[in-house]
């Protein structure tokens, strides 16, 4: 089927799912009486399958904030494959529900089993959205138990047709002083009492102490033994965010040159020609830390004194594991995307071109920040 026919009968398939959906939630819509008390909020579901890594990952303190304000009994996180691991390392997630598409395609059993989780009696149901809304939510919003449900009514003026789902839909727009995304990912929360701009902004991801040792053994490689780690990020899903090669290999030398440090090249799965290319510019010793998973990262991570690493997901793990984060920012906003907290830094580029910022800048700000662990 040609590309154009098929993205054409898709448009068509989710126009007509909206005003179905629209529809049923007019027809179907409960009554809502009030939340009562807060100790009666025991349990919560929470959708988060859609978006990036680094954008899930910015749900943390949303999380963080539900477990501190309520005595939950569970606090549940329906989360895709591809970001499963981003709730893995989470401390206040009670459990985790697996939207897989495919497997459910494979064996339609496991689809029940996932709609009979949704069904599982909630008292409240939170659809955050900092990027993107997701009719996919939507429709497992409409499906799911819960006394109460709390979704996007719009996203920066951008209706949600489908917004009658939710007993209580919320506007969401920047304009209010909530600039950060991790801030924006809270602001559906506030029906809850949750102020956004209060809470802390800090990511977190809990390493899987038994990958201590696979990381020890990967230390042991490296040549130099010095106290000074670095990690190195030169890869990013869309090409814009990446700093050219040649300058992440001449900042590789002077690390490697005047302080004299190891550095560790991390690669996701669509790292792997700009690595390569990397790795094949510089004549110093290295180690290439691929076919790794989550996790395993976040436990290397963990022992890393800095990581300078584009706008990506490993920029949002690296913060999330306490380690010092230098990042690189083109066209990107780093007031919405940068880690906060005072032990990281960002560099925006010129005229939202991330080749404009200089290798010496990047060099004497990680040498302040080296010499600061």
């Amino acid at each position: 089927m040609p590309n154009g026919l098929s993205k054409s009968l898709e448009r068509t398939a989710k126009g007509g799912a909206r005003r179905l959906l629209a529809s049923l939630a007019s027809w179907h819509h409960q009554r809502w009486h009030g939340f009562g008390k807060a100790e009666d909020i025991k349990r919560i579901i929470v959708i988060r399958q859609h978006n990036q890594f680094g954008d899930v990952l910015c749900t943390v303190p949303l999380l963080r904030a539900l477990k501190t304000k309520f005595c939950l009994d569970e606090l549940a996180v329906v989360v895709s494959p591809q970001n499963i691991d981003a709730v893995r390392g989470c401390r206040y997630v009670d459990k985790i529900i697996n939207y897989d598409k495919l497997a459910f395609y494979r064996k339609p059993s496991l689809f029940f089993k996932f709609f009979k989780e949704l069904r599982n009696g909630y008292d409240v149901l939170l659809v955050p959205s900092n990027v993107s809304m997701s009719l996919t939510n939507d429709i497992m919003s409409f499906f799911i138990k819960a006394k109460v449900k709390i979704g996007p009514k719009s996203l920066e003026d951008k209706p949600n047709k489908t917004h009658g789902v939710y007993d209580i839909a919320v506007d969401l727009q920047w304009d209010n002083g909530i600039t950060h995304q991790s801030c924006r990912n809270m602001q559906v929360a506030i029906p809850l009492g949750i102020d956004p701009v209060k809470q802390d902004k800090g990511l977190e991801y809990d390493v899987d102490e038994r990958l201590s040792g696979e990381v020890s053994e990967l230390m042991k490689s490296v040549k130099n033994g010095t106290s000074l780690k670095v990690a190195i990020h030169a890869g990013a899903g869309k090409a814009a965010n990446r700093w050219n090669v040649w300058n992440f290999a001449k900042l590789s030398e002077l690390l490697h040159d005047e302080l004299g440090a190891d550095l560790y090249f991390t690669e996701g799965s669509f790292d792997h020609e700009i690595v390569e290319h990397l790795t094949n510019l510089i004549k110093i010793p290295f180690v290439r830390v691929r076919n790794r998973t989550i996790q395993s990262i976040a436990a290397l991570l963990t022992q890393m004194d800095l990581t300078i690493t584009n706008d990506t997901g490993i920029m949002h793990l690296s913060a999330a594991v306490g380690t010092s984060t230098l990042s690189l920012f083109g066209p990107t906003d780093p007031l919405q995307w940068a880690p906060a907290g005072s032990n990281h830094r960002f560099i925006l580029g010129r005229n939202s071109d991330i080749n404009s910022i200089e290798v010496n800048k990047v060099f004497d700000l990680a040498k302040k920040m080296a010499l600061k662990n």
